[in-house]
């Protein structure tokens, strides 16, 4: 596949892995045998018809600074009508197009997923309007541009939502105003909890909580206030202060208070900023440049040459410079780097890249880590590592020898507890205990069946934060404290 000057709609998030075992996570068949969604990963546009052209990219002269955001939240909230409606208030989407979606989707009886398609490309997603994978595209407000990650919202794909929220700066925690559907997704075992859970977990410290489809309670603010007063209190117990979480009303489906903000004619009581005031208002911390290089590989492939896709998490990267490639430990040639579809000469901290490369083939699994291939930032790769995890859920008390997945940026893999270490109470403080229960954290250490790449807490804070799950469900969040 040729890469045109064209902005790419859709990177999968669903990567190249070994074989994964089938209990621990709804499996989806795929035409690229590659694929697995159990794993969650970025990876190039796929082939087939499968991609959106979209009206031409950023304009890379620009020096306005790039945001990764992602939305998540609950199936059907409308995350994707919500995606899609941006790109066409951006111009990245152009009239054409969206007349064509508006007249295949009525065909299907469902006019109101035309602006959903521009991120559900699959028929299998078009036919039940659930999202499978994450969604990527660019667009680009008066102050900002914007990479846009559309996870999905039904529990099945929950580490794909991972993925993505690993690679965001800002969520957008999508919320349905539609009677019943808040409900649903605020309970226990819905969506929304869960998302906002790992957004948290994943490091994503601004959160935008947008309540969509007023329009189908005429816009009340009673039942607004009710959802607010509600969701406030359950973000203060995941970890999120005050000035960090923005609450706003929209309507995803038409356009209100997206790019701009709605007059009293349609809502009265809000006077607040739009969807994008408030993603340009966020304040973003970019990484020091002078920090070592940390690049996170979701995927690779090959064209002609060999590509690798992830997010710069740190440093700068140069072409023509050499990094090292772990847990693979071989050294590679950066030949060119892309951002979006624009080649550049050197790309800094925050960006979600393609690098073209030489010497490597394309079987670089998701998770691996480019760094300095000499000197003291050179990074390392282990099959040990000793973490401290808060347990949210567990069927019973965790012991010893129990198996679960880790997710860890862009790693999804088996992992063993191989000792509990000490178990921290709330009434009885750090003891020395053998299990461990719902409610408690514990210092634990982890074996994993092969090298993974990951870094402490304290030195690569997004490198560091991890979640564990079995059985679809999330059974704890914790950080690295040490490589052993």
């Amino acid at each position: 596949m040729s890469l045109s000057s064209t902005a790419w709609i859709v990177f999968s998030m669903l990567c190249m892995s070994p074989v994964y075992h089938a209990s621990h996570e709804h499996l989806l068949s795929l035409r690229h045998a590659f694929m697995a969604p159990d794993r969650g990963h970025l990876v190039r546009p796929r082939a087939g018809g499968n991609t959106l052209t979209l009206k031409g990219g950023s304009d890379q002269s620009s020096q306005k600074v790039n945001c990764n955001m992602v939305m998540v939240g609950h199936v059907d909230a409308g995350k994707s009508t919500i995606s899609g409606h941006l790109l066409y208030s951006f111009g990245q989407l152009d009239d054409r197009t969206l007349d064509k979606f508006t007249k295949e989707s009525t065909a299907m009886g469902r006019a109101s997923w035309k602006f959903a398609w521009a991120m559900d490309l699959t028929a299998e997603e078009r036919e039940k309007g659930k999202t499978h994978e994450v969604g990527q595209a660019y667009f680009e407000s008066e102050n900002r541009k914007y990479t846009l990650l559309d996870a999905p919202g039904h529990r099945g794909y929950v580490p794909s939502m991972i993925a993505g929220a690993a690679l965001a700066e800002v969520a957008v925690l999508i919320i349905s105003a539609r009677t019943g559907e808040f409900e649903a997704g605020f309970e226990k075992g819905g969506q929304t909890r869960e998302h906002a859970i790992l957004i948290r977990s994943t490091g994503v410290r601004h959160l935008i909580v947008a309540v969509n489809k007023m329009d189908e309670c005429s816009w009340s603010k009673e039942r607004y206030d009710d959802i607010v007063g509600k969701l406030q209190p359950f973000f203060k117990s995941i970890g999120y202060g005050l000035s960090e979480v923005v609450f706003l009303p929209l309507d995803g489906l038409h356009g209100v208070n997206l790019k701009s903000r709605m007059g009293p004619d349609v809502c009265s009581w809000y006077d607040g900023p739009s969807l994008i005031e408030a993603l340009d208002t966020v304040k973003l911390v970019k990484s020091q440049p002078s920090l070592p290089v940390r690049f996170q590989v979701s995927c690779a492939y090959r064209e002609t040459d060999v590509y690798l896709l992830g997010k710069l998490e740190c440093g700068v990267i140069r072409a023509g410079e050499e990094l090292l490639l772990l847990p693979d430990n071989s050294v590679i040639t950066i030949t060119q780097i892309f951002f979006e579809s624009t080649s550049v000469e050197e790309s800094s901290a925050g960006d979600i890249l393609r690098l073209k490369v030489k010497g490597c083939t394309e079987d670089v699994p998701a998770g691996s880590i480019l760094s300095p291939s000499k000197g003291v930032g050179r990074a390392k790769a282990t099959r040990c590592i000793e973490v401290k995890v808060n347990i949210l859920d567990c069927k019973s008390i965790i012991a010893a020898g129990y198996s679960c997945m880790f997710h860890c940026h862009s790693i999804a893999t088996d992992c063993t507890w191989e000792s509990v270490i000490s178990v921290i109470d709330k009434q009885l403080g750090e003891v020395k205990r053998p299990f461990v229960r719902r409610g408690q954290s514990a210092v634990l250490r982890l074996e994993f069946s092969s090298e993974i790449c990951v870094e402490t807490y304290k030195d690569f804070s997004q490198l560091g934060r991890f979640v564990l799950r079995e059985d679809g469900l999330t059974i704890g969040i914790g950080i690295v404290l040490n490589l052993l």
